[in-house]
């Protein structure tokens, strides 16, 4: 891997490989956690047709034309927040080399620019890798709720981050 990897916003020659990123964490990431059925049924033309629509709205961190992870950022009037991570997803090969800590340390400096001052993002409650990568990034658990995929109800927990 090329040491020089670049946060940018996503192209839309990106797009595949961000499809290919979403369908594989899912199926990998969510395994146990997510139904089994609903993760085997995604996949990638799908995703690419969903997110060619929203490409415009994606950061990547790319190692040349190799896209290692996206983030789908937004600003939200949803209380405590006003702003928000959506998504944020690495290549599997790539996890636990600071790609998702990259994109974060992104977010946070984008939404600060911005004047921002709380950001939240969202993650299952059984998810506990992630929960410790957002706590470990200074989250602090905040809202729970749910989120229905497949027709089935999962538990969610959300993170805030104080910007200022």
């Amino acid at each position: 891997m090329n040491s020089k990897i670049l946060v940018r916003k996503a192209e839309q020659q990106d797009v595949r490989q961000i499809a290919e990123i979403c369908v594989e964490d899912w199926q990998r990431a969510y395994r146990g956690i997510i139904d089994s059925d609903y993760l085997d049924s995604l996949n990638v033309d799908d995703r690419y047709d969903i997110e060619m629509r929203r490409y415009q709205e994606l950061t990547v961190a790319a190692d040349e034309d190799k896209v290692l992870g996206y983030a789908w950022l937004a600003e939200t009037e949803e209380e405590p927040a006003d702003c928000e991570v959506i998504a944020l997803y690495v290549r599997y090969e790539y996890r636990n080399k600071g790609i998702g800590k990259l994109l974060m340390q992104y977010a946070f400096d984008h939404f600060k620019k911005k004047g921002k001052k709380k950001m939240v993002i969202w993650c299952l409650e059984e998810n506990h890798e992630s929960r410790k990568f957002y706590e470990a990034l200074g989250g602090i658990e905040s809202e729970t709720g749910s989120h229905n995929w497949g027709g089935r109800d999962y538990d969610m927990i959300s993170y805030l981050y104080d910007l200022e």
